[in-house]
């Protein structure tokens, strides 16, 4: 008797553990939560001035990871009002609750000139923009291009706007046409 208790208990667990597997698999699925066309989004700051603001062709948002697609998305980054630099790639992705947003395939930045500084373009197939830090990051190949003359290449970058610090991590070859 004790025998048939074993069973019948163990029989039932293991399928009411098939059915929590099944269900928690339904909710892994490559269809997004929900999506956004023509996405606009903007972060101010306590006076009201436009921070920074992404754009995209459509945003598809997966709940499973916590993340967001993104199609032709645009950066534009701002201080007192004015652009300071943007940012266009083919696809992007969202993570760590919007703390990072990751530009993917034919990354094209442009710094905007300014008094002390001439236009700078940045070039890389991915890059990593901390939004809230005022930092980009690639571990990939970049390209600098500075004018009136001068092209960077190498791998990998750590770009600190707050600092005004651009490093390329290795393989750094400069080109200075007069």
């Amino acid at each position: 008797m004790t025998l048939l208790i074993v069973f019948f208990v163990s029989y039932w667990l293991n399928n009411e553990v098939k059915k929590e597997l099944e269900v928690s698999q339904k909710k892994i699925t490559n269809n997004p939560d929900y999506f956004l066309k023509n996405f606009t989004s903007r972060q101010t700051n306590e006076k009201g001035e436009v921070n920074f603001s992404l754009e995209a062709e459509l945003m598809n948002f997966y709940s499973y990871n916590d993340e967001s697609t993104l199609k032709k998305p645009k950066f534009f980054k701002y201080e007192n009002e004015k652009k300071v630099f943007d940012m266009a790639a083919n696809s992007g992705v969202i993570f760590d609750k919007g703390e990072k947003i990751k530009m993917l395939g034919g990354v094209e930045m442009l710094r905007h000139e300014t008094k002390d500084k001439k236009i700078m373009k940045l070039l890389s197939e991915e890059i990593t923009i901390l939004p809230n830090e005022d930092i980009l990051l690639s571990d990939k190949k970049v390209k600098i291009i500075q004018e009136p003359n001068i092209e960077v290449d190498g791998i990998g970058l750590n770009y600190n706007k707050k600092q005004g610090i651009i490093k390329i991590i290795k393989d750094v070859k400069v080109q200075y046409v007069k």
